[in-house]
């Protein structure tokens, strides 16, 4: 792998900002372009999708400053298959324990969805660099994130579903280091995609420079 563990979490944790496509590879390679653009870095790439392998490869090849996670893994055959593609990191709608051994066999980071405490934890244990607070808005997303990471400071958070730019920083407060966007960094037209990546990176720029 070009990029290690360590490294690779500390970047994700800078940037700060994550955006998810589900689309085929043309399409792909459109948005994180627009979104590069615009400044965000960090994307999340689904296996929801049958042209996912290939999107991978192709937008690592593309824009090389992208930092390209591996969505939607279920499994830990679908894991090594992603990072062998050259997935940089590995990312899961539920905990599960084999998908992260792969991952740590690999040294690449894993962000599984979690939504208790006792699962977190779980997944902390089994060596998870982030948990994804999954899907954020329907756990009451910054509230949650105030709730745990007051007696587990130390746990790092993802936060995943439901981001605008209203409560950006309402998940920023509560203890998030990241947070993952849709519906601003998906639809659209490119230009109104590159935009809103610009303000979104401006206002993390914002908030970071006055806490």
């Amino acid at each position: 792998m070009d990029l290690q563990k360590t490294m690779v979490t500390k970047k994700i944790r800078d940037f700060g900002i994550m955006s998810v496509i589900r689309a085929d590879v043309k399409t792909s390679l459109g948005i994180a372009e627009a979104r590069l653009k615009g400044g965000v870095k960090l994307i999340e790439l689904s296996f929801t999708e049958p042209t996912a392998l290939t999107a991978i490869k192709e937008v690592k090849k593309a824009f090389p400053e992208i930092i390209v996670g591996a969505g939607t893994v279920l499994d830990a055959v679908t894991a090594r298959i992603a990072i062998l593609g050259g997935a940089d990191f590995i990312l899961s709608p539920a905990f599960d324990k084999e998908v992260a051994l792969m991952a740590n066999r690999y040294q690449v980071p894993y962000l599984p969805g979690c939504n208790t405490v006792s699962e977190s934890v779980d997944a902390m244990t089994y060596g998870a660099s982030f948990i994804k607070v999954f899907p954020g808005s329907a756990l009451s997303g910054p509230k949650w994130i105030k709730i745990v990471k007051t007696p587990i400071p130390n746990m790092p958070i993802l936060a995943s579903g439901g981001g605008t730019f209203d409560n950006f920083n309402d998940f920023l407060n509560a203890g998030a280091d990241c947070v993952a966007f849709e519906g601003l960094l998906v639809n659209g037209e490119l230009a109104q995609i590159e935009e809103n990546a610009r303000k979104l990176t401006t206002q993390l720029s914002d908030y970071r420079k006055l806490h």
